[in-house]
């Protein structure tokens, strides 16, 4: 078991290492459950259950300022859990979610406030052009950020399901009802300071014109999105036909230098 649990500890290690290999989609759930698999000696549930999380939180995306339910302690724990007790992958979903939205909210309480206190001091650093301090504070900081899921994963899942289910019923039922309260304003927040950065007075019509057509046309985020391909496409083929039209006026009012003879 503690054998398991120190590999628990390094997948979790690993998926929250995005931050320091770059956008390689290793906290996905469909990657994380393979290795719990792997890990548990039972690789075809993992992959499985992974798949079956992956579809659940394909969603689950940073958008802007949206911080997505935190899928790496949501996949481990969903998984090894459901593995370890024989279960089938419904009892990873189950799992999983509750425990990856609560531990989003304790990752940025908890979390992401030590992590900021170290970028200020990374920001002192490069003032100063202390190139060695920086990378060690840097380090630090992107692991810091997830310190609640990088140790409580592998001893949730050392001491077992039972003991998880515990704790999550043993938070109180306004603090629950305050972290549903973060959780839905979470994207809001997200898309609101995203929208800030793009928006201007060529993009503010468009906009609320697709929100209008999403609220009360009944039609899907895909179908607008196909319509505004299509929509995007006519216009740029507009706009190559006006020029070419201009072009081809001022090639045939110009003339030449013989003209005038």
């Amino acid at each position: 078991m503690l054998v398991k649990t120190i590999f628990i500890f390094l997948i979790t290690l690993l998926g929250y290492s995005e931050w320091l290999l770059g956008t390689s989609f290793l906290q996905r759930p469909i990657i994380l459950g393979s290795l719990v698999g792997l890990v548990m000696g039972n690789l075809p549930a993992g992959i499985i259950m992974g798949a079956t999380l992956e579809m659940a939180m394909v969603g689950a995306v940073s958008v802007g300022a949206y911080n997505p339910p935190d899928l790496v302690s949501g996949t481990i724990l969903g998984v090894s859990l459901a593995i370890q007790s024989g279960a089938k992958a419904s009892a990873a979903l189950t799992l999983g979610i509750p425990v990856a939205t609560i531990m989003l909210a304790m990752n940025i309480g908890f979390g992401q406030p030590l992590m900021l206190m170290l970028i200020h001091r990374c920001d002192k650093h490069a003032k100063n052009a202390d190139v060695k301090r920086f990378t060690i504070d840097m380090f630090i900081a992107g692991y810091l950020q997830n310190w609640c899921g990088i140790l409580i994963v592998p001893l949730a899942f050392y001491f077992g399901s039972s003991t998880v289910t515990h704790l999550l019923g043993s938070i109180p039922s306004f603090i629950q009802a305050g972290m549903q309260v973060a959780a839905g304003l979470l994207p809001a927040l997200g898309f609101a300071m995203l929208a800030q950065m793009i928006m201007n007075k060529k993009v503010v019509p468009f906009f609320f014109f697709g929100f209008f057509v999403v609220a009360y046309g009944g039609i899907s985020t895909t179908g607008v999105a196909i319509f505004a391909v299509i929509l995007v496409s006519i216009m740029l083929i507009y706009q190559n036909t006006s020029k070419s039209k201009a072009v081809k006026e001022v090639d045939t009012t110009e003339g030449d230098g013989f003209d005038e003879f």
